[in-house]
């Protein structure tokens, strides 16, 4: 039996997308069939990263929002931690907001404080009512259905379907084509597979040791000089001095094509790289 951290409790997009990873296991089986998975839920992406490789051989947790970005306290977390990325999730997020009374009447809004953010439009045009942060979407969908007040919560749009409410809008997400990304971290003893004909993208994190001018400037003529496609570069901050940053790079490639193993090996000359790992790049369309 594997288990598999992901963020609970049950009903979230974490839980959708790690059922996704696993229905994936499935479809690319050849001769041996994966083993059965048990989902291990945690009530925060920490608890979830601490326990990959220890109480749960691997963990599927969100890195960045299509809207808003990357979240910071994953990143901050894969600075320090022993493990490596085996795999990607992208998952579509549709919000829908119900309501126990029209729109017009209700006096609170449950929002968890995630979806507070990709839905700031539709929270702006209520106006009027208290919006109460929440830690999950199942909490403010939870929460709704306890109030004795007139109130609304913005809940995934799956949650709808068997609800029944006095007013409901549908895709409330700032934008229409809303997206989440979902990586899958591994131990660093997770067996790695490769396929020399697959499209792969790989992560890492650099940072400048010596804090020399043309620093980032360096790296990426190491990138561009091979032709080496660049998805993200992210700073964060190293806590220890202002002006001393982590860069996170996403890329198009392998570790093992000569041209991406090339370019790490020059600018490890200069500075130190975190190998965060390589795999099989996701299908975005949805």
């Amino acid at each position: 039996m594997r288990k598999i951290a992901t963020l609970g409790p049950q009903g979230t997009f974490s839980e959708t997308a790690t059922r996704r990873y696993i229905a994936g296991l499935s479809a690319s089986a050849t001769n041996t069939p994966p083993l059965p998975s048990e989902l291990v839920y945690f009530p925060t992406i920490e608890r979830a990263l601490d326990a990959i490789g220890s109480d749960c051989d691997v963990g599927v947790l969100p890195i960045e929002n299509f809207s808003e970005g990357f979240i910071p306290s994953v990143l901050d977390q894969l600075i320090h931690a022993d493990l490596k990325v085996i795999g990607e999730v992208i998952l579509p997020i549709r919000f829908s907001c119900v309501g126990t009374a029209a729109f017009a009447d209700v006096q609170q809004l449950f929002v968890q404080f995630v979806a507070k953010g990709q839905c700031s439009r539709f929270i702006e045009s209520l106006g009027h009512c208290q919006i109460v942060l929440t830690e999950s979407n199942t909490e403010s969908l939870a929460l709704a259905r306890q109030a004795s007040q007139p109130c609304a919560a913005i809940v995934p749009a799956e949650s709808v379907q068997q609800e029944m409410f006095a007013a409901v809008a549908e895709n409330v997400n700032d934008y229409e084509n809303n997206q989440t990304r979902f990586l899958v971290f591994a131990a660093q003893h997770y067996p790695e597979t490769y396929h020399a004909k697959a499209a792969y993208k790989t992560s890492l994190i650099v940072v400048d040791e010596h804090d020399h001018p043309g620093f980032l400037g360096e790296i990426l003529t190491s990138f561009s000089r091979r032709k080496i496609n660049l998805t993200s570069i992210i700073s964060r901050p190293t806590c220890t001095q202002f002006g001393k940053y982590y860069f996170f790079i996403d890329l198009d490639g392998h570790l093992r094509d000569p041209a991406v193993a090339a370019a790490l090996n020059e600018i490890e000359a200069i500075s130190k790289v975190k190998r965060l790992g390589a795999y099989l790049r996701a299908d975005t369309h949805v």
